[in-house]
């Protein structure tokens, strides 16, 4: 089993492609191939925790999408996640949070960075920032992982045996 993390896909929301210069003709096209994208990298097998920002639209719309991904999905709730946490487990997703959690003891996983000191021991993972150059993609404590700094595609953060 694998254990993966993503953020950002702002699933729906056609104005993210220009804010963010996604290279995206479309919408359609954009939830199309991160669809494509978390499917070929993510199995049914596996954990993928999102870090917000899931996506816009009506709750159908959202609803169609979470059931076409696959993995163990966990949800720590973005400030574009407008539907109350219920919704997103009748949906498909297995945890949902509206506040940041540590997972596996190690991680702590947020939808938007979080000042952590270097002397703790945890590794800070969030999403949020999209591609403020303020941010590195990945350091020794912590990993941003907005769809648009690796390829949108879910960050493989570790295999268990």
């Amino acid at each position: 089993m694998k254990v993966f993390v993503i953020a950002d896909t702002h699933f729906g929301h056609t104005n993210i492609i220009q804010y963010c210069n996604r290279p995206f003709n479309s919408v359609e096209e954009m939830d199309e191939t991160i669809i494509k994208n978390w499917n070929e990298t993510v199995s049914n097998k596996d954990t993928i925790i999102h870090l917000g920002d899931f996506g816009l639209g009506n709750k159908e719309y959202i609803r169609s999408i979470i059931g076409r991904l696959n993995g163990k999905k966990i949800l720590v709730l973005g400030n574009h996640d407008n539907w109350k946490e219920n919704f997103y487990k009748e949906s498909g997703f297995h945890t949902v949070s509206r506040f940041p959690i540590i997972y596996d003891g190690f991680y702590v996983m947020s939808h938007a960075p979080l000042l952590l000191s270097d002397k703790l021991p945890f590794m800070s993972c969030y999403g949020h920032i999209h591609t403020d150059e303020r941010y590195q993609t990945r350091t020794t404590n912590t990993l941003c992982a907005c769809v648009e700094r690796h390829g949108y595609r879910p960050v493989l953060l570790y295999e268990k045996n």
